[in-house]
């Protein structure tokens, strides 16, 4: 294959991504992940293992973590298997088992996180903030957030492929029904705020709470949910349904310790050896 056979097989890629049932959110990163790979090849150039290699070091060379460089190959090789183009995968960089979870918000910072957005009269994110870190959900499970859901305390998600239910306290759907009551949003969707929007905003109201921007990222608050329920519960299986996991083991992460915890425990050994 060619550079200019690259660019023209990009849209059969995301037709067979479709039909393969993607979201649409995971077509466009494949296709602009492989886009990428694109970009870096020559033109009139008959693209070899080498190339791909050759990608594989500028990728690893550069700022990316180990996750996302794993993650453009996983695509990568993905692509060259559907484009039947052989001997063209390489192997994704191996990485230290993660023992330890890091920048996670704390109750404290999610407390000054929520009393920020009320003072600065984002009832929106003041909302958001409390949904995830109070259910688990992910930010793209939003849009199951409707004033017809909300009037129940459960209801279905679809997510990657699979079904779950989202529970809701009956302080938050108190606070959701008057804030749909307030806002005269009287059926639909109850937030139509894009996930740029939404965590940009997060990043303003952590700046004015004074709270490490390194924390407010996608699974801070819902890494903060799971901590808390198996600190309380310690129950893994009630977690995984709650948050929509296959797999026990994408779950047992939360149960681990926070390196910030990790290191107080280490102090707090110290005057214990004295």
């Amino acid at each position: 294959m060619k550079k200019s056979e690259y660019q023209n097989s990009l849209p059969l890629f995301a037709r067979d991504l479709r039909l393969a049932e993607k979201s649409q959110r995971t077509i466009e990163k494949y296709v602009c992940d492989v886009q990428k790979f694109v970009d870096f090849i020559p033109e009139n150039e008959e693209i070899t293992k080498e190339h791909v290699l050759a990608y594989k070091e500028k990728i690893c060379s550069g700022k990316y973590k180990s996750n996302s460089i794993n993650t453009y190959i996983v695509i990568l090789n993905r692509f060259h298997r559907w484009a039947k183009v052989p001997d063209m995968s390489v192997k994704e960089i191996k990485t230290q088992q993660k023992s330890s979870l890091s920048d996670v918000v704390t109750r404290a910072d999610a407390k000054r996180l929520l009393r920020t957005a009320k003072k600065r009269k984002r009832d929106d994110i003041y909302l958001i903030l409390k949904i995830i870190s109070t259910t688990g959900i992910r930010i793209s499970e939003l849009e199951y957030f409707t004033v017809e859901n909300i009037q129940k305390h459960h209801f279905k998600a679809f997510n990657k492929g699979k079904e779950r239910e989202i529970l809701l306290t009956q302080e938050l759907a108190r606070e959701l029904r008057k804030y749909c009551k307030n806002h005269k949003i009287r059926e639909g969707k109850i937030f139509t705020l894009s996930t740029p929007t939404i965590w940009r905003q997060m990043k303003q109201t952590a700046s004015e709470a004074k709270v490490s921007l390194e924390r407010v990222h996608a699974h801070s608050f819902r890494h903060l949910f799971a901590k808390e329920f198996m600190e309380q519960y310690n129950n893994v299986l009630d977690l995984a349904d709650i948050l929509g996991h296959s797999s026990l083991e994408t779950t047992r992460i939360y149960t681990r310790s926070s390196l910030d915890e990790k290191r107080k425990k280490l102090e707090n050994m110290n005057p214990r050896r004295k």
